[in-house]
């Protein structure tokens, strides 16, 4: 026993070195978020390889009795399970009932489960009916899980399977149709404002045009000093919808008055 445990955790380095992948022993990393209770939750994963698989993030990992691959997915999509018929599903409790799709060949190999009958005409297009009809699939459940896509077999299978193992779920990923997307990604979604609500400036005059200057003077033809006509000329100024700036003269306290108010611009 030990020293299969020596062989399998060697061949697990040695994929992970020739794959550019990291092997991460008993320190597995997180998996993707999901709702499901899967065969493997609680349980110590070994052997955990991980990485980016053509252009996914990918990882393999056993447990004491089960092999997984997952691969994510751009979004969050509903749950369904392919399981060989005649099986247990014991893969994934998705609940909801069996489907079939229509396809005898494949209705007679593998048992649909999903609580998402549309999802899962869908997702099982031509394309990954005929992917999961490859012997690639033998031996493996599929399962779509939130974020990501799984395969899984009982036991401990052996490193030489690894690699077709990711390409198969990258076959199944890129044969997805976007409508797929579209209709059933339940990523949740950044609220958006109307058009109305966003406040677009317009565009801004010159600096030098954009403003006229007028003085403004007190009723005897005097400078407005640091009294209450200052505070009177500041409303009157508001009232009129311009801007009061007063600036200093050569007192302290005395004031030149200025009122500003936007140039009319053709």
């Amino acid at each position: 026993m030990w020293d299969l445990a020596i062989k399998t955790s060697r061949d697990a380095r040695e994929f992970a070195s020739l794959h550019s992948l990291e092997f991460n022993g008993d320190a597995a990393p997180g998996l993707p978020p999901s709702a499901s209770t899967h065969p493997f939750a609680g349980q110590r994963r070994r052997q955990c390889v991980s990485g980016e698989w053509r252009g996914r993030e990918v990882q393999r990992f056993s447990t004491s009795a089960i092999t997984v691959e997952l691969m994510t997915l751009a979004g969050v999509l509903p749950r369904l399970q392919v399981v060989a018929s005649g099986s247990e599903r014991e893969a994934l409790a998705v609940g909801g009932r069996v489907v079939r799709t229509g396809d005898p060949v494949f209705d007679s190999r593998w048992t649909v489960v999903t609580d998402d009958s549309s999802f899962a005409s869908a997702f099982l297009n031509a394309g990954v009916r005929e992917a999961l009809l490859h012997p690639a699939a033998a031996g493996r459940a599929l399962v779509v899980d939130g974020a990501a896509l799984y395969l899984w077999a009982p036991g401990a299978r052996p490193w030489s399977e690894a690699r077709v193992r990711f390409e198969f779920l990258s076959v199944i990923r890129g044969r997805l149709d976007e409508d797929l997307w579209e209709r059933f990604d339940m990523t949740p979604k950044e609220p958006s404002l109307p058009a109305d609500a966003v406040w677009t400036p317009r565009e801004e005059f010159s600096e030098v045009n954009q403003w006229a200057y007028a003085p403004v003077v007190a009723a005897d033809g005097e400078s407005l000093g640091d009294t209450g006509e200052f505070e009177v000329s500041l409303l009157n100024a508001q009232l009129e919808g311009a801007a009061f700036l007063p600036g200093p003269d050569d007192s302290e306290r005395i004031y030149n008055s200025w009122r500003v108010a936007p140039e009319v611009c053709a």
